[in-house]
């Protein structure tokens, strides 16, 4: 029998992991481990899944569990556990509470998948990237963060609703940290079809379109109330599925810089081909005078962040 990928999905019972664990049930990506503090909502979660087959023609096969040596094993551990920044909460409060979560579940990862691909979902994300990192001890190419894929498929979204055309004839890219304030949404190479973006919108068009960008989790959050979980849970599981299925996508990834872009030992979003062994390359591109200043501030934020994250550890 053909082994199937073990993808583990740590906080499965939140609105993100439950998305991850949808969206790559949809792709039969392999076996999925949802594991959460709430066994009975992880379950109840995998139940509800495993429902859906008979309609979206899938055929998934689940553990569901409160127990996280159920990793053992794992080809993929995507974490998406942690809590959400509350109104009135410093940057730095949550990471005091979001590192000791991350710090304990990455023990677990390399005691009992130490041979896995870590996919880190929690925020702050570049930070927690950087605590993955340091408490696993893996190489930079088997932990990386799901950072720009989202902000990315907002940003060719925007894009899309300003030019109003097909969001699949789009490539547009964010780059930098994870954060409203620090991503840097990449206009001077985006293109429509091979248009350039300005040459189809003015100067104000583009910078509203960079604005909503910017400001997409807030305004989601404002419309539902919470934060939101399928885009991210999308744009996360087609990580997973490059790597599963040794695809070599390029997409937007945090992972640790070790000399590219001319800085090392910050963790924030580039692109990067994942496949079967990770993340196997980063690509550095060409920036404008502006986004190259706008990248360099984003990667100084992730560094204060990492000190404050050295500081809970």
């Amino acid at each position: 029998m053909v082994k199937q990928p073990k993808i583990a999905v740590v906080g499965a019972g939140g609105n993100v992991g439950a998305a991850v664990a949808q969206w790559s049930s949809l792709k039969e990506l392999g076996e999925l481990v949802l594991i959460d503090l709430k066994a009975d909502v992880a379950e109840g979660k995998a139940l509800d899944l495993k429902q859906c087959g008979p309609y979206q023609g899938f055929n998934a096969v689940y553990t569901a569990t409160d127990d996280i040596t159920a990793l053992q094993g794992a080809d993929v551990v995507v974490m998406t556990a942690g809590v959400p920044r509350k109104p009135g909460q410093s940057r730095e409060e949550l990471i005091g509470t979001n590192a000791k979560i991350v710090n304990g579940i990455c023990e677990n990862v390399k005691k009992h998948a130490p041979d896995s691909i870590l996919i880190v979902v929690s925020n702050p994300l570049d930070a927690m990237v950087y605590v993955a990192k340091k408490v696993t001890g893996f190489p930079r190419e088997r932990v990386i963060g799901s950072a720009g894929v989202l902000d990315s498929s907002r940003f060719r979204t925007n894009i899309s609703l300003a030019t109003k055309t097909s969001v699949e004839d789009i490539q547009a890219i964010v780059l930098g940290a994870h954060t409203d304030k620090d991503m840097v949404p990449v206009t001077s190479s985006a293109m429509v079809g091979n248009v350039p973006l300005n040459k189809l919108l003015s100067e104000a068009e583009i910078d509203d379109v960079v604005a909503r960008t910017k400001r997409g989790g807030a305004d989601l959050t404002k419309l539902i109330g919470t934060s939101a979980w399928l885009a991210p849970g999308a744009g996360t599981s087609l990580m997973v599925e490059s790597i599963v299925r040794n695809q070599g996508r390029v997409l937007p990834c945090s992972v640790e810089l070790q000399g590219e872009f001319g800085v090392t030992g910050a963790f924030v979003g580039v692109p990067v081909q994942l496949t079967n062994e990770g993340a196997k390359r980063v690509f550095e591109v060409e920036l404008s005078s502006n986004e190259g200043e706008a990248f360099q501030k984003s990667v100084e934020a992730n560094k204060e962040l990492m000190k404050v994250a050295d500081g809970v550890l």
